[in-house]
């Protein structure tokens, strides 16, 4: 089985829940929705799309959050359950703290809503550590 691609981009894609898309869609774009087959999430920050299915497409315009990866503000949020952005992310840590530690307790305690309240569909956790990592290799 060959991989899912943006129809626009051609990057790679991933599956995302119905139940994500329809939580994050403002109510024009939820209006033209048709909810039946698989949707796609493409995360390239290049491209303008959102998420995908046969005979549809969501660009950011039509998201209620701004997405992590298609948002390089520092103020974007990275971590969308306990509002985290890239720039408290870094100030957390040149205090010292470890956001990500928190993060993953709140995560072990069942706190988080990564499926409906990410874009992504899916736990923050990669991108939160990816943020970090970038952050320590330029101090």
């Amino acid at each position: 089985m060959s991989a899912v691609v943006c129809p626009t981009c051609h990057a790679p894609a991933r599956r995302v829940a119905l139940r994500t898309v329809k939580a994050m869609l403002k109510g024009a774009a939820l209006r033209r929705l048709q909810p039946d087959g698989d949707f796609y999430f493409c995360a390239s920050a290049d491209c303008e799309v959102v998420y995908f299915a046969s005979g549809q497409i969501f660009l950011v315009a039509d998201v209620r959050e701004r997405v992590f990866q298609k948002d390089a503000g520092s103020d974007a949020p990275v971590c969308y359950c306990f509002d985290w952005t890239r720039e408290s992310l870094v100030a957390a840590l040149l205090r010292g703290a470890r956001p990500d530690e928190d993060i993953e307790e709140q995560v072990r305690e069942r706190r988080c809503a990564c499926d409906i309240r990410n874009p992504q569909g899916a736990c923050c956790l990669g991108n939160v550590k990816a943020v970090l990592a970038n952050a320590r290799a330029r101090s």
